[in-house]
């Protein structure tokens, strides 16, 4: 909450997301949240969103493909953790969905072999050698995948390819 207690104009709340933009792109939920702890009223938030989106300084469609993108370049998650982590971000979920399916196809990443590098790179030869350390890797590693969002039928398949 600002320490005056006056009342804070629209003219301030433009000022204040102009400063917030110039520092970092923000999605319109970012950009709320932001105005909002500073005190500007829902309703002033409210306009100065719609016109930041008018304006195209926020856009959460343009956002989520750009996260999804790098995200999916990085090769270090599903599909399903890319969408969680753009709905960590703001996005809508459902957009987020689109956003991390459209870069992945973009990438022309196939989740398999994504999940198959990163379980190879956490598990060593030794560990597969042994029953019981095979066991505890393999599980290790099916709860590392399942953390990164990839889907059960491909963790599934990664971990029985291992064991072969």
């Amino acid at each position: 909450m600002p320490s005056n207690k006056r009342p804070r104009t629209l003219a301030e709340a433009y000022q204040a997301a102009y400063r917030l933009l110039a520092i970092q792109a923000r999605t319109q939920s970012g950009l709320r949240e932001a105005l909002l702890r500073r005190g500007y009223s829902p309703e002033h938030v409210a306009e100065v969103i719609a016109e930041m989106v008018r304006l195209g300084y926020v856009d959460d469609v343009a956002a989520a493909s750009r996260w999804a993108e790098h995200a999916a370049g990085q090769r270090r998650y599903g599909v399903r953790g890319i969408a969680a982590r753009l709905t960590g971000r703001g996005i809508d979920p459902l957009l987020a969905a689109e956003a991390a399916q459209e870069a992945y196809e973009a990438e022309g990443a196939d989740e398999y072999r994504v999940a198959c590098d990163l379980a190879s790179a956490r598990i060593s030869p030794g560990e597969l050698s042994d029953d019981e350390l095979r066991e505890r890797a393999l599980r290790r590693v099916a709860r590392f995948l399942e953390r990164r969002g990839f889907r059960s039928d491909t963790i599934s398949r990664v971990v029985r390819d291992l064991t072969h």
